[in-house]
């Protein structure tokens, strides 16, 4: 099989705010849902919403600068005061709300809720990381790639102004429009093509992908995705992937570059809604300049190594693909059975400890009328509240949209 792409998008996006601080009547309105949360000892719901989803209020903030956490399915949100630097809030999008809309949209209900928490147009936003990714079939890491992989260093970085892969590019660089000095003089120290300082991870002793420049300000990571889903139970990925020619059964590669504020400033990245016009600059400049993996042959000159089939299909990712909706979906589908396991899981345990008391030839529905019983005089003891009261509330935490069945008219 062809190494082909199945996914391309942005499946991190950090993004900051920055304004002169919050508006008095906002942080008497966190003041005291922080209270209350610090005195019920958890998490309560506050008045705001996000994309038809209650935002809910911690105890406690984060680090120093973050005095406020709000939190929903789709948006963890920490705010701050701004006293030392004017940054009052950082947003980070969760990768199943970012895959099912898109980075666009995403970014516009982000940009209408900080004008109703901020009163209005008072603020600038600022990307603070960036995570580009895209995912490859036909293709399986291997210790011998070790040695495939070629990196250009640099004693300064680029500017973004490169445009995609040229031919030759120890000889010459490919630009969009005009250089500035500033870019002709870090293009005048680049050094030459070398084998890039690598972690590799193993699973038993297969090679199960790599890190590259891990924990920089500017890093890749190459790693099976379906291991991963596996245990990380993000099996809606699989929809994205289905939609763009998966088989259903094929091992799954990911490639993902990250950026880190510091990188992103030297690259020229800075306000979100023109990052948007930027990534595919971006991937670029990462998958052509900063990395790439070859064809090893005998000439000194790695940068003359020809691309490899699986790095070509990587370089014509594009991300200018449609968001995929039913990822959502799918999400709450897989959600729904894993919590079934486990529930079946622990009531047979229930079951057994329960050998004694309940009939053996019980085929689990005197069990569950015994556990129904159990459980609402327990939520009543413990917390004063029936089991309708505690899941009308998580539907409400989980972001659940009830859809109403239509009822059918007799006769």
């Amino acid at each position: 099989m062809n190494p082909t792409i199945v996914a391309a998008g942005v499946d991190t996006l950090i993004v900051s705010a920055s304004a002169e601080g919050l508006p008095e009547e906002l942080v008497a309105v966190l003041d005291a849902c922080k209270a209350l949360a610090q005195e019920a000892d958890e998490d309560v719901a506050t008045d705001y919403i996000f994309c038809g989803q209650v935002f809910y209020c911690k105890p406690h903030g984060s680090q120093r600068h973050w005095r406020y956490i709000l939190h929903c399915p789709n948006l963890h949100l920490e705010l701050g005061l701004g006293k030392k630097n004017h940054l009052v809030a950082r947003a980070r999008f969760s990768a199943v709300y970012l895959w099912e809309v898109g980075p666009g949209d995403a970014l516009s209900e982000l940009y209408a809720l900080l004008v109703d928490l901020l009163g209005g147009e008072t603020f600038t936003l600022l990307v603070s990381e960036l995570h580009l990714c895209a995912d490859v079939v036909g293709w399986e890491p291997s210790l011998e790639d070790a040695n495939a992989f070629i990196t250009r260093g640099h004693n300064k970085t680029q500017r973004l102004d490169y445009d995609g892969p040229g031919e030759g590019d120890d000889e010459t660089d490919r630009t969009n429009g005009s250089v500035s000095q500033e870019n002709q003089e870090s293009q005048e120290i680049e050094t030459d093509y070398g084998l890039p300082p690598l972690s590799i991870h193993h699973n038993g002793r297969r090679c199960a992908g790599f890190d590259f420049s891990r924990g920089a300000a500017h890093a890749c990571c190459i790693y099976d995705k379906t291991k991963e889903i596996s245990k990380s139970g993000k099996q809606w990925m699989q929809e994205v992937w289905l939609r763009n020619g998966w088989d259903g059964v094929s091992r799954v590669v990911r490639v993902e570059f990250r950026y880190k504020r510091e990188a992103l400033h030297e690259l020229g990245v800075e306000e979100p809604y023109a990052m948007l016009c930027q990534v595919a600059a971006l991937w670029a400049y990462s998958t052509a300049k900063w990395l790439r993996h070859t064809i090893p042959t005998d000439d000194a000159n790695r940068g003359r190594w020809p691309l490899s089939p699986f790095w070509q299909a990587i370089q014509s990712a594009t991300f200018d693909g449609d968001p995929t909706p039913a990822v959502r979906e799918r999400k709450r589908q897989d959600d729904l059975e894993h919590i079934c396991q486990m529930v079946s899981g622990c009531s047979s345990t229930a079951r057994a400890y329960l050998a004694g008391v309940l009939p053996p030839t019980d085929d689990g529905s005197v069990f569950l009328r015994w556990f129904y019983q159990w459980m609402q005089d327990d939520l009543w003891q413990r917390h004063r509240c029936t089991f309708t009261d505690i899941w009308q509330a998580k539907v409400k935490r989980l972001g659940i949209v009830i859809q109403r069945q239509p009822i059918e008219s007799e006769g």
